[in-house]
């Protein structure tokens, strides 16, 4: 642990938010994960704040950089893409070198950044948990994650003219194709991942995550403040807005993906609408089958495309049975307007028994039998009505208490029972006292009958 000595005489917070050089670490050599100042004697709260602060926000712009280069990687992955496509220029020819090397110097300068970013990620571990050795803040677990983390930002495609022989089935003719594809089709398409970077981005700018009071509240009750928690609250304020940009992104990603896997193949998938027209009949698991993927790369990227769309169209239904859903108030509105409308239905019931029982009694007397069975069927139909309308009553009573209205009857009735408890308590202080004085009057009067004798 932490071998750092606290001077009691030091303020918690420095001046203008700066740091005092005060701290010496005894027996710690340097690393690449402490600072290269002069060793501290002394340390406390508001420095270790102050640093955690730094620290944050050092993290939070290394994370906008990395992804800005990540996102220019793809760029011009793009557009170079798009211009041998179109027959601009060939692969080994200088723009193509020129646009890759430009491509592989934004992905090392990535890679840098990514592991800026882990080196200032330890560095907050050890302010957090008052450690001085880098070394326990890294496990076999992050080591694995910064790595696999490495290798997606790495990938990218090279400079040069590389290809390979690309086996498919032809669906229309039943016939195995072969074709001479550019190794970019492999090493471009994965570049897409690097988006992950938006995930780390959204967190560490969202609110939630770096205001001091939301922190100490989700401590409290064990929450972890990561992207899982965040996109939760932004699926609770924004779902429609969040659902909207997902299925708009994957759409158009995968629809180019596609097109830039399939039109080695088939002339129909060179064609980018017709490229969204399949990843669209996908994602809805429609299927018409009028254009199918012929390599491998295409029907994976349509199998990843079909769980995606099922997953989405489940948050869809999801997010409309809740908005479709009666708000607290509107709800105590609907309630009080079907209960008025039972309440007039069981008068106007209870009306026509009384009226077809008194015309039953009279036809008896002075009608005929015909008459007679006539207002009995009136009188047995209001006397359902009127079950039929107390049974509504009951179903009302039952669907208007909500687990929060039965929290808060729980709530009163322990308040109750508190209450009650404590006036017994009371009571019986009381019965008590009055005990103790009942025995001292019977003392005197003993006394008092004694001396009299």
């Amino acid at each position: 642990m932490s071998s750092v000595v606290e001077d009691p005489g030091i303020p918690l917070v420095g001046r203008n938010g700066s740091v005092s050089s005060r701290t010496m670490y005894m027996g710690q050599s340097p690393s690449p994960f402490t600072s290269g100042k002069t060793d501290r004697k002394y340390d406390n709260v508001g420095y270790r704040l102050a640093k955690r602060k730094e620290l944050f926000h050092r993290r939070m712009i290394i994370s906008d950089f990395a992804l800005f280069f990540a996102v220019v990687g793809i760029i011009l992955m793009i557009i170079e893409t798009e211009l041998f496509i179109d027959g601009v220029y060939l692969k080994s020819d200088t723009p193509s070198l020129l646009i890759k090397t430009c491509i592989t110097v934004s992905t090392v300068t990535l890679l840098g950044f990514v592991v800026w970013y882990h080196i200032l990620d330890v560095k907050l571990f050890m302010c957090d948990n008052s450690v001085d050795d880098w070394r326990l803040a890294i496990d076999s677990t992050k080591v694995l994650k910064i790595l696999l983390e490495l290798t997606i930002n790495a990938i990218h495609p090279p400079p040069g003219n590389f290809e390979f022989e690309w086996t498919t089935y032809n669906a229309d003719t039943h016939k195995i194709n072969t074709a001479i594809v550019p190794v970019d089709v492999v090493f471009s398409i994965p570049m897409f991942l690097r988006f992950y970077l938006l995930c780390r981005v959204i967190m560490l700018h969202s609110k939630l995550f770096t205001d001091a009071s939301s922190q100490s509240l989700g401590a409290l009750n064990r929450i972890h403040f990561n992207f899982k928690f965040i996109f939760k609250s932004m699926m609770t304020l924004y779902p429609e807005y969040v659902l909207a940009v997902l299925i708009c992104s994957a759409f158009i990603i995968a629809s180019w993906a596609l097109r830039a896997c399939e039109m080695y193949h088939d002339e129909v998938h060179a064609n980018f609408f017709n490229s969204m027209w399949l990843i669209s009949i996908t994602f809805l698991s429609v299927g018409y089958g009028d254009i199918v993927p012929n390599s491998y790369c295409g029907r994976s990227i349509a199998v990843l495309t079909g769980i995606f769309g099922a997953g989405c169209t489940a948050l869809i239904v999801a997010v409309l049975a809740r908005k479709l859903e009666l708000s607290r108030a509107e709800k105590y509105v609907h309630n009080f307007v079907i209960d008025v409308e039972l309440d007039k239905r069981y008068k106007v019931a209870a009306a026509n028994i009384v009226k077809y029982g008194w015309l039953v009694y009279k036809a008896r007397k002075y009608g005929t039998p015909a008459q007679v069975r006539r207002n009995q069927r009136k009188l047995l139909r209001a006397i359902h009505s009127l079950r039929d309308v107390k049974q509504e009553q009951r179903r009302l009573a039952d669907a208007s208490v909500t687990l929060l209205e039965m929290a808060k009857n729980q709530s009163s009735i322990g308040n109750i029972l508190d209450r009650t408890e404590a006036r017994t308590l009371e009571l019986d202080n009381r019965v008590s006292a009055m005990e103790k004085k009942l025995g001292s009057i019977d003392e005197k009067l003993q006394i008092i009958v004694k001396a009299v004798s």
